[in-house]
């Protein structure tokens, strides 16, 4: 990290970067503009993975939030492809107190706008925006991944659509998962199912408050077949999905090299509606994600659904509404998830990387319970050799924190970033060749376990 970068921080996170003075392009109202702010600088490189986050800075007026995207650039404002750095997913949340209590709320810290590789934009119906003041505390989370060797200083770049104007029906926020809101944020699917096999989570939600849906998007992983919001007193009818949608062979995603991870969808339908969908607080909405179920996958589902609060119960089960709109991106896409194996990347002399095919380090074997010791140096023993319902311990030396991701393999293994002397074990019941590596040191800390029968 550069020096006095926690400083430089505080600074940015303080400061309005730029404000656009002319009026949002699709209104003559003075009452909406458009703030260009950002958070930084992250030092990446060599392939590095950061987690940025802490307090950004908050456009400095009072309003409603019509519109919201967040992208990467760096110093000079110029937009940083995939080439050099991914933005992996973002989250924004605003601290607050609130009496609303639910299964996925909490009640400090209201997450209102989050996206991932699918690149999506805050968008509220006309009328409709999310309340805001320039006193507000934003905090937010980010996972940055560096494709490159080259170092840079990035920045998150967030442009914020503000109507300061009292016309507008406010909306509540909720992020909901279908793995359940009292699980973790992600969850892995194991692999193993028979071709065209779907691993479907399902959580049902219950509603905090009354009021209409407007607006809706989602955020899901490579392997993601779909995710939908159903109503289950009303026959389990589907309200809206996301429908995720992946990129051509041949567009950036697949062709960045080294490839570190499953490439997730690079779209997901947008739900739109100014009529709304009526919901009353206390019922259940149902939220499933399916996901390709013959290989493994680390994965997450997460739902980012607007409500408009509104007084009263609604007719039972009414039609949806004749506005709604699922609204996609222009381009080419493919539906299906793509098959993509995620090799080991080793760094060579010039700087460049290649996929380690015949890996040079000498088989040990292991016993039931073994140790792999991860620290400066590695993984010690790189390549092992155990029977299957063999246990692996991995152990980390020192302050620097490791972890095990899975790359491929018959099975999905993976544990927790760990650091000075903490373990993790995980069974591997499955024979076959498992090939391993620290997300944080992507191209120099490999592992690969050959498991018997």
């Amino acid at each position: 990290m550069v020096p006095a970068m926690a400083a430089r921080r505080m600074f940015a996170a303080a400061l309005v970067a730029a404000v656009a003075g002319a009026l949002a392009p699709a209104s003559a109202d003075a009452a909406v503009r458009t703030y260009t702010m950002r958070y930084g600088p992250v030092a990446m490189g060599a392939f590095n993975v950061a987690y940025p986050r802490g307090t950004v800075a908050v456009p400095p007026v009072d309003g409603s939030i019509v519109r919201m995207h967040a992208r990467l650039v760096d110093a000079r404002g110029r937009r940083v492809t995939i080439r050099d750095v991914m933005l992996h997913h973002i989250v924004f949340h605003r601290t607050r107190s609130s009496g609303v209590r639910g299964a996925c709320t909490n009640p400090r810290a209201e997450p209102f706008y989050g996206t991932g590789e699918e690149n999506q934009s805050l968008a509220l119906p006309a009328g409709y925006g999310y309340r805001m003041r320039g006193s507000d505390t934003w905090r937010m989370a980010a996972m940055l991944m560096s494709h490159s060797l080259r170092q840079m200083n990035v920045y998150i770049q967030y442009r914020v659509t503000i109507d300061t104007s009292r016309r507008l029906t406010p909306v509540r926020a909720f992020w909901v998962r279908a793995n359940g809101c009292s699980h973790g944020i992600g969850y892995g699917i194991g692999g193993g199912g028979a071709p065209g096999a779907v691993d479907t989570r399902r959580f049902d939600w219950k509603l905090p408050i009354s009021g209409r849906i407007v607006a809706a998007g989602g955020h899901l992983h490579g392997g993601a077949k779909d995710m939908w919001l159903s109503q289950p007193r009303c026959g389990d009818r589907r309200l809206l999905d996301t429908s995720p949608a992946y990129a051509a062979p041949r567009h950036l995603v697949y062709r960045a090299r080294p490839l570190l991870h499953e490439p997730g969808p690079i779209d997901t339908r947008w739900f739109s509606s100014r009529q709304g969908i009526p919901v009353r607080k206390g019922e259940r909405l149902r939220l499933s994600a399916s996901y390709d179920a013959e290989r493994p996958h680390a994965v997450m589902s997460i739902a980012h659904i607007y409500v408009a609060p509104a007084r009263g119960r609604p007719r039972p089960c009414a039609a949806l509404p004749a506005d709604r709109r699922e609204l996609r991106k222009p381009g080419r896409f493919r539906r299906q998830p793509p098959q993509v194996t995620v090799p080991l990347n080793g760094l060579a002399s010039d700087g460049h990387t290649y996929p380690i095919i015949n890996p040079p380090w000498p088989l040990r074997p292991l016993p039931d319970s073994g140790i792999v010791d991860i620290g400066p140096g590695g993984y010690r023993p790189r390549h092992t050799e155990i029977a299957a319902g063999t246990s692996l311990t991995w152990r980390v030396k020192g302050s620097t924190e490791h972890n095990v991701r899975f790359a491929n393999g018959p099975r999905l293994i993976s544990t927790v970033s760990l650091r000075d002397g903490e373990t993790w074990s995980q069974r591997f019941s499955v024979p076959g060749h498992y090939e391993l590596f620290c997300s944080l040191h992507p191209v120099t800390m490999h592992q690969i376990v050959e498991v018997r029968r």
